[in-house]
């Protein structure tokens, strides 16, 4: 019974939870697209459905009847706040909840995973259910209720193209708003690429696309008309070339949105009627427009992440994904000819591990128990070092270890722990059974800068762990003689 308590406790709070968070969101949203409602028309921006369908598709844990509740809350009181009445907010409200709802039901039921971007026409998909269902079903259910409440803005006599209008408006909110939600970075993702910008510096030519995409938005104002809608298409394909999805995402929508307000604001001052003739044709060329750079940049993306796995896979041991024996010579070469001051001057120090009795583990056990030693093996040896440390197989039981810019009382601790965890250790066959195991190390240091290879290094601790082995196996030996500059 506690047990069942503290489940509907967890329960309600994530519901009340969700409710303010999606209720605060879509509110305001809800607002600016109100806000921005050219007067007797519908919305000439309504990003208020996409950002809905966008939260409930990334963050899942909103997706709860609280979650609903809130952005149900949020459009009527949106709404209201704006002066219109009661029954036709009800109505509003309603076609507007039906596009994430028919979306979630259809992404559902055809088990779409919208972040899987390389799998097939996943992206694709995403938008036509989202187009086609979601957007639809919106569109169909306002103008089947919204023209016969009281102090409507929908005509009997246009109910077509206003139908067109709902219809194409959604589609451009769902290119132009759905993908920055779903591209968001998480707060370690968007630490990561803070890093690496501040790591790779200040380069003129990465603000370039930015600058080419400014000026082509800005010539609009000089060259209104229907061809200004492709005057960014160069600039948006650079960025997408350029930049990572999210801010491709952000850059859409900027463009898209700036295009819509003055090609559609040109319209609107020239007569109402030109206004409403043209926007359906504005609205489907500006999706068509965005669509190009998102596909672009996700194609981008799969290509670079492609291309990292490959390397990956070529420098890395299939078996134990520690560095394979060529990638971490090379590394270990880097790291011995980097230029260092005197007093900058760094130490390195290699360990030589080499698992006792390995070969009696095969024949006694067999090489698939073998393989899940080594694997077991490498996950102890990584939790004992630094993430940047250099780990790598180079032989059939033998692995070394670079470690960088520590004493050799340092070194020799890390050395001793491995040598502990690996013989403290039991490794949990698939019968039950434990099995231990054991390693012998030896060790090698050397101050830099000093004319050295990496091979001389690895010889002399190799030299040590013959030592550690003819002295009894599970041990640290150190190299006889260690040399300083």
């Amino acid at each position: 019974m506690s047990t069942l308590n503290q489940n509907q406790n967890l329960t309600l709070k994530q519901n009340i939870q969700s409710f303010w968070i999606v209720g605060l969101v879509i509110a305001l949203a809800a607002l600016a697209g109100i806000l921005g409602r050219p007067l007797a028309f519908l919305a000439m921006f309504w990003p208020a459905n996409a950002i809905l369908l966008g939260l409930f598709l990334r963050f899942k844990s909103l997706n709860n009847p609280g979650g609903w509740l809130g952005a149900f809350v949020a459009f009527i009181i949106a709404d209201l706040m704006t002066g219109n009445y009661f029954l036709l907010t009800l109505c509003l409200t309603i076609a507007n909840l039906s596009h994430p709802f028919a979306s979630l039901t259809l992404i559902r039921l055809f088990k779409l995973n919208f972040r899987e971007y390389n799998q097939g026409l996943t992206f694709f998909y995403l938008f036509l259910i989202s187009a086609f269902g979601g957007c639809l079903a919106s569109a169909l259910f306002a103008i089947f209720t919204v023209p016969y409440m009281p102090n409507t803005f929908m005509a009997m006599d246009r109910l077509w193209t206003d139908f067109g209008m709902w219809w194409t408006g959604e589609i451009l909110n769902v290119i132009t708003f759905l993908p920055i939600v779903l591209a968001l970075p998480s707060l370690k993702e968007f630490k990561q690429l803070v890093a690496e910008k501040r790591q790779q510096g200040f380069e003129i030519q990465n603000i370039l696309p930015m600058l080419f995409i400014i000026a082509s938005v800005v010539l609009v104002h000089f060259f209104i008309g229907p061809g200004a809608i492709m005057f960014p298409i160069a600039a948006l394909i650079w960025a997408a070339l350029t930049y990572n999805l999210f801010l491709v995402t952000l850059i859409n929508c900027f463009v898209c949105m700036f295009l819509y307000n003055s090609i559609s604001g040109y319209y609107l001052t020239e007569s109402p009627d030109a206004y409403i003739s043209t926007a359906i044709s504005i609205r489907i060329g500006l999706f068509m427009l965005a669509l190009g750079p998102l596909t672009l940049s996700i194609i981008s993306l799969n290509r670079h992440k492609l291309y990292h796995q490959i390397l990956y896979l070529a420098n890395h041991d299939e078996l134990t994904t520690a560095m394979n024996r060529r990638f971490f010579y090379e590394e270990g070469e880097k790291t011995l000819s980097a230029q260092t001051t005197e007093a900058e001057a760094e130490t390195v120090s290699i360990l030589v591990l080499d698992l006792d009795y390995f070969k009696k583990i095969n024949d006694t056990y067999g090489h698939a128990v073998g393989d899940k030693v080594l694997k077991e093996f490498t996950a102890q040896v990584k939790s004992q070092i630094r993430s940047h440390d250099l780990f790598g197989r180079i032989g059939g039981e033998e692995f070394a270890i670079l470690l960088k810019n520590l004493s050799l009382k340092q070194s020799v601790e890390i050395a001793q722990r491995i040598c502990n965890k690996v013989d403290s250790t039991p490794i949990l066959l698939d019968d039950g059974q434990e099995l231990y195991i054991s390693v012998s190390i030896g060790l090698s240091y050397q101050s830099l800068p000093y004319c050295t290879q990496i091979q001389q290094l690895i010889n002399r601790a190799d030299h040590a762990l013959y030592q550690a082995k003819e002295k009894g196996r599970n041990q640290l030996c150190l190299e006889p003689d260690l040399q300083a500059s």
